[in-house]
């Protein structure tokens, strides 16, 4: 039985999806931690009306910095493998994601007074506008660099800079900030995604080859249309975190877009370790694509195991967890975090199916299965918000659902994913040690 264990053990340790996914959860609970931890200290130093506006400016930013990813994120970890000029790949993606980001939030700042006051009166004037755009900027270059790390197989460094860096500043910035309102504590969190931007790309170009020509490779400017409907799939994931806040603090106002914002703190962990083992099992077939079926299996049972258990978990602790942000939290909160941490299940499903869809090579059936999801989202929450946040909440969810189950039966009967051929004189891998 020991040797058994053990046997299981070292296969797990040569499976690299599964190492992969092991330090991308690493490295997202301690962000996740680190999040909370922020967040916990955002409300005893902040009242909830400023939490709330803080809330909703920075889940703006998060957003905005992830459409200016323009699909190169994914074009990465296509493309990143077989490029023979990964170092002009690499800035040249930067280059183009932190210009987009730019110009995202100043049009993002520009329809402020139309689409919400309240956050355009804490931006102020010019200067806050610039500091808006810039941490915008710095925080999709760091978005970026989260792929390249997984592209170039350095999780690790992912890890160190990404989890412990960027959580320790942003922890550390809002007790120095204090007394700034709303635009400090948005200051303290794109101020530590500027600092972990900087020092990922220093790593990542003293791990890259020298670079001997700024042209970027033939992979990535071929990979322009699997990049763009890449893209239009995470735009349309991304709309209902950028209108859901507004709806909030628009119909209910800011002290309830508090409550509803710290909930998706909160679960943010169970999100993030659906995107973790998601990515880690596409970076894994995208580097092994005759045996990406086999892949992708066992990502989706690591997916449904955790997911399932993560939303009950939280189920559970739900009035604790929001304790520690307050009573107040506590008391307005626990139902739309328990709904939350529900929905988790329908994201599993529908980030599980997408990244099917993308490595059969299917961009407009993964498009299709998005747009059913975001539609039924928004046109639920759009109903559901006057009836407070636990109802978004479920609407959230439901949408989720329904996109994942649009995918998986494409995924299945229209567009099903198939083992690439062997190249010529490759040895078989071995998927595990035997005991």
């Amino acid at each position: 039985m020991r040797q058994r264990v053990r046997g299981l053990l070292a296969g797990a340790r040569a499976d690299r999806m599964l190492t992969n996914s092991a330090m991308l959860l690493a490295t997202s609970a301690l962000m996740a931690g680190f999040g909370a931890l922020f967040w916990v200290l955002a409300a005893r130093l902040y009242p909830a009306e400023t939490v709330g506006v803080a809330g909703a400016i920075v889940a703006a930013s998060d957003t905005l910095a992830l459409f200016a990813q323009l699909g190169l994120n994914i074009a990465m970890v296509h493309t990143m493998p077989r490029s023979r000029h990964q170092a002009a790949d690499v800035a040249t993606a930067m280059l183009v994601v932190g210009s987009a980001a730019a110009v995202f939030a100043l049009g993002y700042v520009l329809l402020l007074p139309l689409t919400s006051p309240r956050v355009h009166e804490v931006l102020g004037g010019p200067w806050g506008w610039a500091l808006f755009v810039g941490l915008v900027a710095a925080t999709a270059v760091n978005m970026l660099t989260d792929n390249v790390f997984l592209a170039i197989d350095r999780v690790r460094s992912y890890l160190w800079l990404n989890g412990l860096l960027l959580g320790t500043t942003k922890c550390l910035l809002p007790s120095l900030l204090a007394g700034a309102g709303a635009l400090g504590l948005y200051g303290s969190a794109g101020g530590a995604a500027l600092l972990c931007a900087v020092a990922s790309v220093v790593v990542i170009f003293r791990r890259l080859p020298r670079r001997t020509r700024w042209r970027p490779s033939q992979e990535l400017r071929g990979a322009r249309g699997f990049a763009g409907a890449g893209y239009v799939t995470v735009v349309l994931a991304l709309t209902p975190q950028l209108v859901l806040p507004l709806l909030v603090v628009n119909e209910l106002g800011s002290a309830a877009t508090a409550y509803f914002f710290v909930s998706l703190q909160v679960v943010a962990l169970q999100n993030a370790v659906v995107v973790a083992v998601g990515n880690a099992m596409y970076a894994e077939s995208e580097r092994h694509p005759h045996r990406r079926t086999g892949i992708v299996r066992r990502g989706g049972v690591t997916m449904a195991v955790v997911c399932v258990l993560s939303a009950g978990a939280v189920w559970l602790v739900a009035p604790l967890l929001l304790h520690v942000f307050g009573p107040e939290y506590a008391a307005e909160g626990t139902s739309t975090l328990r709904v939350l941490s529900l929905s988790v299940v329908g994201l599993g499903l529908s980030y599980w199916a997408a990244m099917r869809l993308r490595l059969a090579h299917r961009p407009g059936a993964m498009v299709a299965a998005q747009v059913v999801g975001t539609t039924v989202v928004l046109v639920l929450s759009v109903s559901a918000v006057p009836h407070g946040t636990t109802w978004v909440a479920g609407a959230l969810g439901v949408g989720y659902l329904a996109g994942g189950l649009v995918g998986l039966l494409v995924s299945r009967f229209v567009a099903p994913l198939h083992d690439a051929p062997r190249a010529v004189g490759e040895p078989d891998p071995v998927e595990a040690v035997a005991p």
